[in-house]
């Protein structure tokens, strides 16, 4: 934008007020049209579904199972016929190390990293939203000056047209007095049309009807001075905390699953002779030592990444905010200037020429 026209825009903005023809559609307002319309909501409902399922998943102790075993059947007499001995046991795997909690930690892990990445959507569509909405009061605000110049133009033009009908002008200076009145509408046109798609964008983000849109631009320029330092919000960081949480419950959960869980079995065993037995037993697989230590080894290296990439998104947002709000102060302290001694001396030409012109 150049130093001319931002002095144009502070102008219109300081001596005129937006006119509201309708209601006034806020910035709230259309975050919250842009979020309702968005299929996000399903998604993100889904989603939290499926993990609540396996969440639930999680919190199950492992199923037990029946076996039937029968043994010496065949053909051979009275004394295979003895032999004969059919069983049935119960196996129950008993979980050791605290490995049902640690999946239900993980589990609950993913359910947050879920609610932070749909919060962090929902973000990027209210900002996609602000950019859109700044848009359209940048484009009310070049309609004001257009409108302005109109105006401008359109004196000047009686004027000229009235000194060259006295023949204290050449015909010529009419001719561009007029070519600049065709300008300046020419100008506004364009500054009315820029507006209206602008307004189309914004609308298409809920899916609605720019007709009838009030956006009011009259506070467009008024900039507050930054409040000391700036720091990333913990909304904008939410997510890279919510994976930390995850890798750390995925790291619980890999110590726990290092130590191995015993089998009990039991049941009783008929026998060809008549008599019952109880048969009873315990199985505990060996350890695989190699393969823990990798596992544990990857969930640690886990954890340690998504610490660095929080380091690495905290230390960008602290730059980008701070490149931000230097680029806002710059932009205020430039609007104060043009406010305060440009736009008066802007003024006093104007009135001097019109003078001059009234001779």
């Amino acid at each position: 934008m150049s130093f001319c026209l931002r002095a144009a825009i502070m102008a219109v903005a300081l001596s005129s007020a937006a006119v509201v023809h309708g209601q006034t559609l806020t910035l709230e307002d259309a975050i919250v049209r842009a979020i309702a319309a968005s299929p996000q909501g399903a998604a993100t409902a889904a989603r939290t579904d499926a993990l609540t399922a396996a969440r639930a998943g999680a919190d199950t102790r492992p199923a037990g199972s029946i076996d039937v075993m029968a043994e010496n059947f065949g053909v051979g007499g009275d004394d295979l016929n003895r032999q004969i001995q059919i069983g049935a046991t119960y196996s129950q795997r008993i979980e050791r190390g605290g490995k049902r909690a640690a999946r239900v930690a993980a589990a609950d892990a993913d359910l947050d990293v879920a609610r932070a990445e749909a919060i962090v959507r929902r973000l990027e569509t209210a900002t996609a939203v602000q950019r859109l909405y700044v848009e359209v009061q940048a484009a009310e605000a070049a309609i004001g000056i257009a409108r302005e110049r109109v105006t401008i133009a359109e004196q000047l033009a009686r004027e000229v047209g009235r000194r060259v009908a006295e023949a204290r002008d050449p015909l010529f200076a009419g001719t561009r007095a007029r070519t600049q009145l065709a300008e300046a509408k020419v100008d506004l046109e364009l500054a009315d049309h820029a507006r209206d798609a602008s307004m189309k964008r914004l609308a298409s983000l809920w899916g609605g009807d720019a007709m009838g849109m009030v956006i009011a631009a009259d506070r467009f320029l008024m900039l507050e001075p930054s409040a000391g330092a700036l720091q990333p919000a913990a909304i904008d960081l939410a997510i890279f905390e919510a994976r930390r949480r995850r890798a750390a419950a995925g790291l619980t959960l890999q110590q726990a699953s290092a130590r191995t869980d015993p089998t009990w079995t039991a049941g009783p065993r008929y026998i060809g002779t008549g008599d019952v037995a109880v048969v009873a037993g315990v199985s505990l697989p060996l350890a695989n030592r190699g393969l823990n230590r990798a596992n544990i080894a990857r969930a640690e290296a886990e954890a340690r990444q998504v610490d660095a990439d929080l380091a690495v998104e905290r230390f960008q947002r602290t730059q980008a905010i701070a490149l931000a709000a230097e680029k806002v102060e710059e932009t205020r302290h430039e609007v104060e200037a043009i406010r305060d001694r440009v736009v008066p001396g802007a003024e006093r030409t104007l009135a001097e020429v019109r003078a001059g012109y009234n001779r």
